[in-house]
């Protein structure tokens, strides 16, 4: 290359076993669809519990509000720098470590003693989230559209507002 920039690395080889499984395919559609629905559901929800947080942690509105502010701002700033990741390392180990260090996240967010905890954990979980957005998409049109179909699914799973529960700290799990 001439321009002094590195080429990709291969993306590795899925394991032999599970590659001959017929259903492989699908295990990896499966996988996106989770990571999409988790990532839509995770977004949206703290919007719900945001009073019962004021009430939980004795704090003012304009600072609970940034335990969502906070995710969106950390996810928004992402994009750009995981796709450049993911082209660097490849998609599959960005979109799986992605995933476990969301997952990790989700636990912090559980565990937060205070307020300031809950949002870095926010903002932890966001980037963790980040990792997994731009290599989302899959080469076929037809399972593209299946998992950008898992996506908004995940708003419409969140409970309304009257049937959460008291503590707000379900909504991370």
């Amino acid at each position: 290359m001439r321009d002094g920039s590195r080429a990709p690395l291969a993306e590795p080889a899925p394991l032999a076993a599970l590659a001959r499984h017929p259903a492989y395919v699908w295990f990896v559609v499966g996988t996106v669809c989770v990571g999409a629905f988790m990532g839509q559901l995770d977004a949206s929800i703290a919007q719900l519990v945001l009073p019962t947080l004021e009430t939980t942690f004795h704090a003012r509105l304009s600072l609970v509000d940034w335990v969502a502010l906070a995710y969106l701002l950390a996810l928004g700033s992402t994009p750009p720098i995981f796709g450049r990741l993911a082209d660097m390392v490849g998609r599959k180990l960005l979109y799986t470590g992605g995933f476990l260090l969301f997952v990790a996240g989700s636990a912090l967010c559980g565990f937060a003693p205070t307020l300031y905890v809950l949002i870095g954990a926010r903002v932890f979980q966001a980037i963790a989230r980040g990792c997994c957005r731009p290599t989302a998409w899959l080469s076929s049109r037809r399972r593209r559209g299946r998992s950008a179909a898992a996506a908004p699914s995940g708003c419409k799973a969140r409970p309304r507002r009257s049937g959460s529960p008291s503590d707000p700290r379900w909504a991370a799990y």
